[in-house]
């Protein structure tokens, strides 16, 4: 047997690799000396070479150092300096095919993705032969894949609340991020740098103990187009598998893995990509596309607002490029701008969503795009993609790139999970992947599942980037909500999304009281820095963020109430100020408001059974 440890540069976190006796390759994973995974399995099943057993090593692996610097167009750190230790093992099958496995240890993430080596061979990957095994037993939130029909994966489904480490599910797999409390670690699971080579992948539906197995797609999706076995020429280089590592929930929502392992941005210059909120006519009225004094009702609310943005959602095709071209002017006049919906068909769905057929193949998609561009459009919002086959994973970054050059910027809906792409490709803003504020449209038990749902997110989906949930609805859908109208303006801060949709009316928000509105007008989409201060999924969570000189500070509770709490803010750094702190008031939708000096305790409100709270830190 032979085995290495690859440490992080300040010690805490390191990858022990171990070749047994019969050749097979294993990983274990240790933070502050605890072990978090152990004697997990690496290997690759092709159609034409197999790493399962009988690998030889090539030569020792040559340990450096990587820095690197890199500043995002939003999310929820702007500049980021990180330092990791990098190492690469070679190993040859007894066939003599070559496969390296690349090693990354940071500060909080370890992480690993493999490399098929040799030149010019076409392979097919049939099986991956990854696991992670836990050391302990522990709890895991845990979203079950979407059933390849007509909507999914869209991977909205709800996450599994805390269950057992090595849970079942009857879905077909658990999706990425899957996140588990094991011991006294937290760890949170998925991939990053996913390119058009290979696929999405999930963990297998039915763990071996507390040892989950990496799968894929299932032939079902995107109406059965599309090899689920991704096809590649070598050397074929795979996507980031990481496992981002926290003493603590809260520790946990702070992770950048999925942006540190990204391939750096391919557009030049990126000054034309500008984040910012959105009016969203649907959620409240689903014809409003078809109407265009509802859709300039919408811009007035964003123009109201000060908001840069208003969606024009789904079948707006109803109206002639005359019209749609004098929306943009009235929309231009106002301060605003529009994004368009487009359905991502093609082959790959069946809904009759207009306009669809537009984004599927190049040459009209880019016909397309310089079409809407030259009308002065800002960005669109492309929907219903139901495939992370490799076939699917091509789609989206066809999109992408053809936007880069189109200088429009890109919202994902009934899409795939984020994997760093806005890293590389940063007009993309936001990607939905989440259960969201349209499911109290779809489903009536949204409105009691929402209360804890909600406080799952901040820890798992939205930690691997920015999540579209449409939020802040203070009015009523098919029945009433349970949350309060303190938790709903706080999720406008403690979801992070790089174009933040309102879902609710004008009259919703223009009848609010002034210091909701006040709120709404200055909330950021651009964060400089993000601290978890408090929580864990599905109890409750605590979240402050950064934009310039400016502090947010937001909390939303799942069903227990809570007494008030001071909170430590020693790491923010705050200098003298007053906070306006909006609170629950003594119905669901009253709001207490509170000044409070920045130099005195912090003490977060009480929190009644589905509250919350936002802070905004003013100058004295």
């Amino acid at each position: 047997m032979t085995e290495w440890i690859l440490a992080s540069p300040c010690g805490s976190v390191a990858i022990t690799v171990t070749l047994d006796g019969a050749g097979a390759l294993f990983y274990g994973i240790t933070r502050n000396g605890v072990a978090v995974l152990e004697r997990s399995r690496w290997g690759l099943v092709c159609r034409d070479r197999v790493f399962r057993d009988g690998l030889v090593v090539v030569h020792a692996p040559v340990v450096s150092v990587v820095e690197q610097d890199y500043t995002l167009r939003h999310g929820k750190q702007r500049s980021r300096r990180v330092r990791a230790v990098r190492a690469t093992i070679e190993v040859t099958n007894p066939e003599g095919h070559g496969l390296a496995v690349e090693l990354s240890v940071s500060a909080d993430t370890a992480a690993f993705r493999y490399r098929l080596l040799g030149a010019s061979a076409t392979v097919t990957l049939d099986e991956e032969l990854t696991t992670f095994r836990f050391v302990n037993p522990g709890r895991a939130w845990l979203q079950p894949t979407s059933p390849a029909d007509g909507g999914g994966p869209a991977h909205e489904n709800l996450y599994a609340n805390g269950v057992e480490i090595g849970t079942a599910t009857e879905a077909s797999s658990w999706d990425f991020p899957a996140v588990f409390e094991s011991g006294a670690q937290w760890a949170l699971i998925s991939e990053s740098d996913l390119d058009g080579t290979f696929r999405g992948t999930r963990l297998a539906s039915r763990p071996d103990g507390r040892e989950y197995s990496v799968t894929g797609s299932v032939t079902e999706e995107g109406m059965g187009y599309g090899d689920v076995h991704p096809t590649s020429r070598a050397p074929w280089t795979m996507p980031w598998r990481f496992i981002a590592l926290a003493d603590s929930a809260p520790e946990l929502v702070e992770s950048m893995a999925v942006w540190d392992l990204a391939t750096p941005s391919r557009v030049d210059d990126d000054s034309w990509v500008e984040p910012g909120r959105a009016a969203w006519s649907w959620w409240s009225e689903n014809d409003s596309p078809r109407d265009l004094d509802a859709l300039r009702r919408y811009v007035d609310l964003a123009s109201d607002m000060g908001w840069e943005y208003s969606l024009v959602d789904a079948n707006w095709t109803v109206h002639s490029e005359e019209q749609i071209r004098g929306l943009v002017d009235y929309a231009t006049e106002r301060g605003v701008r529009l994004f368009l919906w487009y359905n991502s068909a093609g082959t790959n769905n069946d809904s009759t969503e207009e306009p669809r057929d537009l984004m599927h193949r190049a040459d009209t998609r880019r016909a397309e795009m310089a079409r809407i561009a030259g009308w002065g459009i800002a960005g669109i919002k492309v929907d219903f993609f139901h495939s992370d086959k490799q076939l699917g994973i091509q789609h989206y970054l066809g999109i992408l790139e053809d936007a880069a050059e189109a200088r429009l910027m890109v919202n994902f809906h009934g899409s795939t999970i984020p994997r760093g792409w806005d890293r590389t490709w940063p007009h993309l803003l936001t990607m939905e992947a989440v259960r969201g504020a349209e499911w109290y449209l779809f489903e009536p038990r949204f409105a009691e599942e929402a209360v804890w749902h909600n406080t799952i997110l901040p820890f798992t989906r939205n930690v691997i980037g920015s999540m579209d949930y449409t939020p802040v609805t203070f009015s009523d859908k098919v029945r009433p909500h349970l949350t309060t109208a303190a938790h709903e303006l706080a999720l406008a801060v403690v979801f992070e999304s790089g174009l933040q949709h309102f879902a609710d009316s004008p009259e919703a928000y223009l009848s609010a009281p002034e210091a909701v509105r006040r709120q709404l007008r200055g909330v950021p989409v651009v964060w400089d820095e993000t601290v978890g201060l408090a929580g864990e999924p599905g109890d409750s969570a605590v979240v402050a963020r950064r934009s310039g000189d400016e502090w947010w500070i937001a909390g939303i509770n799942a069903a227990t109430a809570k007494e008030p709490e001071v909170l430590d803010l020693a790491r923010l750094g705050l200098g003298a100020g007053v906070w306006e702190v909006l609170g629950d008031g003594e119905t669901r939708d009253a709001v207490v408001v509170e000044r409070r000096d920045a130099a005195q305790p912090f003490v977060r409100p009480a929190l009644g059974a589905g509250g919350g709270f936002v802070a905004r830190l003013l100058p004295r």
